[in-house]
């Protein structure tokens, strides 16, 4: 269950070599005639809790996606010594939020005490097949991440959020040349279907990596793409506006090694899918970043801890929380305050913060912060050698875009508490225009002197510090 990423610096925190994990495949249970079997037990417990990313044409997570298939024996059995690996280590399934979550938000991942043990116990009995006509008639194949199963587009792409309305690309190819090692262009986005000549309501939004080096990719409209996280879809009735021919522009940051063959093209794509006429929004979806750019993590500092606090202006209803850092982040917990109340309560709490799967935790049900809240957001940062991940022990970091830096972010998706009952197809209230139209141009602004036509030629000098 482990999921091959973008290789950048080391950052797989553990890692033993396969042919190692092959050799200590049999345990105590190998000889045995009770010991569990792949079609008898293991699948069943396999497709529950692995299948949703291991299986044939896997998702494509931020540009992570998994190495092999659970649902074919023969190639579970080959990678089971380093499922056991990962079970025992808690690093798959991947998740990330404390136990003490589970129930709160969607698409979690927790295994059962059960689920685990049997799987360690199929690996260490020597990852038996057992008679295929043991297996049970249907399997639990749990899709929560994304929540649907990929889609064909006519184009031949696929899609996890459905069938685009509306698709974007880059006019050609990004050319990441062998200089870069840590590139941050924003890209303007040209529309390849659909139509963007009308004010659209949009449902969900999905970011396509088209590269191996992605570290991120950000826009105003599609959204964020990081390793793990899969499309943005919104509840029914929750929604953003896009503007009549909207200027979709997509910062895109590229981390990898420089030098001689080492160069990529990209080929990163994004999609819409947008509300009917007669429906009716009553959320409008914003977000915002609280963040303490005032850190200054030691050199060989195990356990760097920063705070921030961040009031809320307004009702608003806690849609989720996307907390983000780099290499060095090792753990994240956003608490709140509301007023008149002394105790603290944990919004979320991320006790193994990973940089491969950096979640989007969405609530089943949002929450509902009154004005004058607090969030009191508090990262630990392991910048010692003990953290593999780490480019650089011996530097002193501070907060700053590139890879080698850090960030201590703590995204959240919104909205006023108030429904605003807009019907899709109805003119757009001006106020919503008028803020759409100021981000726009803010945009606008600040590529007003880029070259759009030599997208192809903008691999040059590094991002400063």
């Amino acid at each position: 269950m482990n999921m091959q990423t973008k290789p950048h610096y080391l950052i797989t925190k553990k890692f033993l070599p396969l042919a190692a994990l092959l050799s200590a495949s049999t345990g105590a249970f190998a000889q045995s005639a009770e010991a569990p079997t792949y079609y008898g037990e293991a699948l069943d417990a396999l497709s529950r809790n692995c299948a949703e990313c291991h299986r044939p044409e896997g998702p494509n997570l931020g540009g992570v996606q998994a190495p092999f298939s659970v649902l074919n024996f023969d190639e579970a059995k080959i990678w089971s010594p380093l499922i056991s690996l990962r079970l025992k280590d808690g690093s798959m399934p991947p998740w990330g939020a404390h136990q003490q979550h589970q129930g709160t938000f969607k698409n979690e991942r927790y295994i059962s005490d059960e689920d685990k043990q049997l799987l360690i116990d199929w690996v260490e009995a020597g990852s038996l097949e057992g008679d295929a006509e043991d297996q049970p008639s249907t399997h639990e194949l749990v899709l929560s991440a994304p929540a649907n199963e990929p889609t064909l587009a006519p184009d031949g792409s696929m899609w996890w959020m459905g069938v685009p309305d509306a698709t974007v690309a880059f006019a050609d190819p990004i050319q990441v040349c062998e200089e870069a090692s840590d590139w941050q262009p924003t890209i303007l986005m040209h529309r390849t279907g659909g139509d963007l000549s009308k004010h659209q309501w949009a449902q969900a939004s999905e970011i396509r990596p088209g590269s191996s080096t992605m570290h991120h990719g950000t826009s105003n409209y599609l959204g964020v793409a990081v390793p793990g996280r899969g499309p943005q879809v919104y509840p029914d009735g929750w929604g953003f506006l896009l503007p009549a021919d909207p200027f979709i522009t997509l910062n895109m940051h590229y981390a990898k090694q420089s030098g001689t063959g080492t160069a990529v093209e990209d080929n990163t794509v994004g999609g819409f899918l947008f509300y009917e006429p007669g429906d009716v929004i009553d959320y409008v979806v914003q977000n915002t970043i609280p963040m303490n750019t005032d850190i200054v993590i030691p050199p060989g500092d195990p356990n760097y801890m920063a705070t921030h606090e961040h009031t809320i202006e307004e009702d608003i209803l806690l849609l989720a929380l996307a907390p983000h850092s780099h290499y060095r982040g090792k753990a994240v917990k956003i608490d709140l305050e509301l007023p008149g109340v002394d105790e603290l309560e944990t919004l979320l709490w991320v006790p193994d913060y990973d940089f491969n799967w950096q979640f989007h935790y969405e609530y089943h049900e949002p929450r509902l912060l009154p004005a004058g809240a607090k969030m009191h957001v508090t990262w630990w940062f392991d910048n010692s050698a003990e953290n593999l991940a780490n480019p650089d022990p011996t530097a002193e970091v501070r907060y700053g875009p590139r890879s080698s830096d850090e960030m201590m972010n703590a995204r959240y998706y919104y909205t006023k508490a108030e429904p605003q009952g807009i019907v899709v197809g109805d003119p757009i209230p001006e106020s919503l225009l008028a803020q759409a139209r100021r981000t726009e141009q803010y945009y606008r602004r600040q590529q007003a002197n880029w070259e759009t036509e030599n997208v192809s030629e903008l691999c040059g000098p590094q991002v400063a510090p």
